[in-house]
């Protein structure tokens, strides 16, 4: 924080009292002037999120907090793959993304992020050494001018698609409000791709064992156009 005056940072150190939030003594002035610098900060309030060794995990902080209100990917560092929130719903409009949908409980986020992250980081790294220009994290979907296919160098080598993946936790509303728009069952674990830019769905069969093979066995089958596609339903018609 770098306020104008020792009242004005009293103040503000008092409003996180209640989050027991540490605070650098307004008599510290070189420590106080270093630490923004040190963060990257260019204005207040900011909220920057750190490891323990002091590396930077989340610049943004207020926008990611903004978007995930209830916390469910703190500490919004990069990863390949997240729990689906509303923000994640926007970006599935213009992204295809596999999904697998889980009871609430942590064990089966867990197992979900567990399952899910050895085929998201393949990909991602398939992707980046395919395409030098593509970041292999989540945060790349922000941009609304990347392709959904990207042509490859090689015409032997298939096109990439920008595939997004995604923990949705059951009972959450937007897990919820995506099952319902697309009239996905509430059987779980479920795992899906859901492709909106082509108005179809995939769907791995219900009782099939969701392991890291199967998992990217799925992921296979949806990047090369084998698996067993069936068309979204237009919003307004009933499932």
């Amino acid at each position: 924080m770098k306020e104008r005056s020792e009242q004005s940072y009293n103040r503000t150190v008092q409003s996180v009292a209640a989050a027991n939030a540490l605070a650098v003594p307004w008599s510290a002035a070189e420590v106080r002037g270093a630490l923004p610098t040190a963060l990257g900060v260019a204005g207040i309030p900011a909220l920057v999120i750190t490891s323990g060794d002091g590396t930077v995990l989340t610049a943004n902080g207020r926008q990611k907090l903004a978007a995930d209100p209830t916390g469910l990917n703190f500490p919004w560092s990069q990863r390949p793959l997240s729990v689906l929130t509303e923000q994640a719903l926007l970006k599935m409009a213009r992204h295809p993304a596999i999904v697998l949908f889980v009871d609430d409980e942590d064990s089966e986020i867990e197992f979900a992020e567990s399952v899910l992250t050895p085929a998201a980081e393949s990909y991602y790294e398939e992707c980046s050494i395919q395409y030098p220009g593509f970041c292999p994290h989540q945060s790349s979907s922000d941009d609304e001018t990347l392709d959904f296919d990207y042509p490859p160098r090689k015409s032997k080598k298939r096109p990439f698609k920008h595939v997004m993946f995604y923990v949705g936790v059951d009972g959450t509303d937007t897990a919820d409000m995506l099952r319902e728009h697309i009239c996905l069952d509430d059987a779980v674990p479920l795992l899906t791709a859901i492709d909106f830019p082509k108005q179809r769905m995939f769907t791995m069969k219900y009782g099939d064992e969701i392991t890291t093979h199967s998992v990217q066995n799925f992921l296979d089958a949806y990047l090369s156009g084998n698996a067993d596609f069936k068309p979204l339903k237009p919003y307004s018609d009933k499932c």
